[in-house]
């Protein structure tokens, strides 16, 4: 998977601009707030997945300006692809120039994966972070499941305000089981895929940890779920693991209704991640939760690798310098033969590239692009001034399914 062009017109701070990366490791580099970030978030928008800034759709447009254009063109193993993105009050997606009816829909055809200084919130933060982390992960491997998500919440919503309204007409609660009905099946389904995946995530996980902690300590990866707490019930989609959705949900009813939401379901649930047994968020070191993050996101795109046969673009948004040099090192020798992204502020940092190409930004535009030992064995560089406008613009088993 390699990304080979990328055009970027009123994105954050960025007015335009366009890039033409190399095969291996592009250095995005400049100070703080001048838009490296921005181009790492145009990509990652093009494996299906939200903001990984966590950001609304109207911040992701530049200030002053009604819409945002995105443009991509990569390569996978068998052709060139285009994707374009236009985001304003929605976004409007194209793939291959064909319209999309969501961004969902285009999971599945780009894979990336994206390291940045907030990922450390998939152990200090909340099980939002978590959650969300798997469900980006598993939405890219198989694209069906971010509609069942988006159909969950959809149904959820329903129930919540249903809840709130029963408080003021009594009589109807005896609608509930509908929605009921609907989020159990959804719900197991969705957890069928969570613990497939973070299994089978997990048996790449380990090692990648061991070899980070030099084989003195051992890594777990599980699921945490408020429905199914002993993980043996959720073996297989059947009558029988809905009912028990389903009577999960009619044990909680009472506290659902004093409180207005509903408290179980799989937007309850959390990731289950040990380092020697033990919690990492709760006992682990800063260093064993670094390396914890690391094996999950490394463990991640050897996963993507694994089942689809392309190796995915790895994003690196300011990572290395909150890595110490063992860390470092570490990923340096897990980027061979793979497309990188990297951002920093000083490009003589711990890459110290011989191959490659870098990209000065500075208030939102290219100023300056290198170019570094390529096939001539040149070193080229160029003054770039911002461009103009005319380059704006299944349900699974249990057994197997990843």
């Amino acid at each position: 998977m390699q990304v080979t062009g990328l055009k970027v017109s009123q994105f954050r701070n960025i007015r335009q601009m366009e890039i033409h990366p190399c095969p291996g490791v592009n250095v995005i580099y400049g100070e703080n707030g001048q838009g490296k970030s921005n181009l790492l978030e145009a990509i990652w928008l093009f494996t299906g997945a939200g903001s990984f800034r966590q950001s609304k759709l109207h911040e992701m447009i530049r200030i002053g300006e009604t819409a945002s254009v995105l443009e991509l063109e990569f390569a996978d193993a068998q052709r060139e692809q285009t994707g374009w993105m236009k985001l304003s009050g929605r976004k409007e997606v194209q793939f291959n120039r064909i319209p999309c009816r969501s961004q969902s829909e285009i999971a599945g055809h780009f894979y990336g994966v994206v390291f940045s200084p907030s990922d450390l919130d998939l152990i200090q933060g909340g099980p939002k972070y978590r959650r969300q982390f798997c469900d980006d992960a598993i939405s890219q491997l198989r694209p069906q499941y971010a509609e069942y998500l988006e159909g969950y919440r959809k149904v959820l919503e329903q129930r919540n305000s249903l809840l709130k309204e029963i408080l003021r007409q009594p009589s109807l609660q005896d609608t509930l089981f509908l929605w009921d009905e609907q989020l159990a099946r959804l719900g197991t389904i969705i957890s069928l895929y969570r613990k497939d995946y973070l299994h089978k995530l997990g048996r790449f996980c380990q090692p990648l940890y061991q070899g980070l902690s030099g084989g003195k300590e051992s890594f777990f990866l599980g699921y945490l779920s408020s429905i199914f707490e002993n993980l043996d019930q959720l073996t297989s989609y059947t009558p029988e693991t809905v009912a028990l959705y389903q009577k999960k949900l009619a044990d909680g009813l009472e506290n659902d209704l004093r409180q207005g939401s509903t408290s179980v379901g799989i937007h309850r649930d959390d990731l289950d991640i040990q380092v020697n047994g033990l919690s990492v968020r709760v006992y682990g070191s800063q260093g064993q939760q670094r390396s914890s993050v690391l094996a999950m996101k490394f463990g991640e795109a050897s996963m993507i690798r694994r089942i689809t046969g392309e190796q995915p673009v790895l994003l690196l948004d300011d990572v290395m310098s909150e890595l110490d040099p063992s860390r470092q090192a570490y990923i340096l020798n897990h980027i061979k033969d793979t497309q990188v992204f990297l951002t920093c502020c000083d490009p003589a940092g711990p890459l110290r590239m011989k191959e490659g190409k870098s990209f000065q930004i500075q208030n939102g535009a290219l100023i300056l692009e290198e170019q570094r030992g390529q096939e001539s064995g040149r070193e080229d560089k160029e003054d770039v001034s911002v461009f103009g406008p005319g380059h704006g613009g299944g349900q699974p088993d249990g057994d197997g399914d990843f």
